[in-house]
């Protein structure tokens, strides 16, 4: 008998208890603010050099490297902006920016005397550049000034890149350093193993990162020993170059480099 009245209690509150947690559900709905609405993203289109392992390359139409981890990194901060990356040779790269068709160069060195044409960010990153030459090619010679004790030697670099430095491209005016320009960096590196020409600049991972490529493509593991660091000579900082023709006609722009230098700095 007990538990038959039992049993119809339960029944008679149900009702009653389901009813006082509806009435609350919506008078707590009525309290709560409205949904803040989801800001949409405004998105700049950044270039960036193609092959530029393992700072900067496309792999399977995904962005990956030093650089793009770096920036992603700047970029949590400023969460009304997403970056796109496109991927090309370096010379086109700068023209790119340099005619206003993108809003500027991911992965350049500070240099706003020779590219005035772009605003450069704080540092995003730094990175070692060195000489590597062919072994056979600077046998015997031993170097302590750069570039002055490469006098005689055949130097490749890709088209539009300044990281030898003004005294290297002076010498090569001056026929004290032949230079050969290429677009891909990797071409240059096979040339100089097989000693077409005798030394290359680069970051020295993006040097040791070409070598792994090369001979994962069927150069003789052999070659990769042709290599020889020479001379690491400087260190350099990393930025994003916005482009100033580009700003001109895209003001939001200027915001997304005033907002990408303050979250550099944190």
């Amino acid at each position: 008998m007990e538990i038959m009245l039992s049993a119809r209690r339960i029944a008679v509150m149900a009702p009653l208890v389901l009813g006082i947690w509806h009435a609350q559900a919506a008078a707590q709905a009525r309290a709560a603010p409205p949904a803040a609405p989801t800001q949409a993203q405004t998105t700049i289109v950044l270039y960036s050099e193609a092959g530029q392992r393992p700072q900067s390359y496309e792999e399977n139409g995904i962005p990956k490297g030093a650089y793009i981890d770096n920036i992603n990194r700047v970029l949590k901060r400023i969460p009304e902006f997403k970056v796109q990356v496109r991927f090309a040779p370096w010379a086109r790269v700068v023209e790119e920016a340099r005619n206003g068709n993108s809003a500027g160069v991911l992965g350049v060195y500070y240099r706003p005397r020779e590219r005035p044409f772009l605003n450069h960010s704080k540092p995003f990153y730094s990175e070692e550049v060195a000489v590597h030459c062919n072994r056979d090619s600077i046998e015997g010679r031993t170097f302590h000034r750069y570039p002055d004790d490469f006098a005689g030697l055949k130097f490749g670099n890709q088209r539009g890149y300044l990281a030898p430095g003004p005294r290297f491209f002076q010498l090569a005016r001056e026929g004290k350093i032949q230079l050969v320009e290429g677009h891909e960096f990797h071409d240059l590196v096979k040339k100089m193993l097989v000693q077409e020409i005798d030394c290359v600049v680069n970051p020295t991972v993006v040097i040791n990162e070409a070598l792994v490529t090369l001979e994962a493509q069927g150069i003789p593991e052999r070659m990769r020993y042709k290599s020889r660091r020479a001379m690491t000579i400087k260190t350099e900082t990393v930025h994003v170059g916005f482009s100033k023709k580009y700003e001109e006609s895209h003001p939001e722009l200027a915001r997304f480099r005033q907002l990408f230098d303050q979250a550099a700095d944190q």
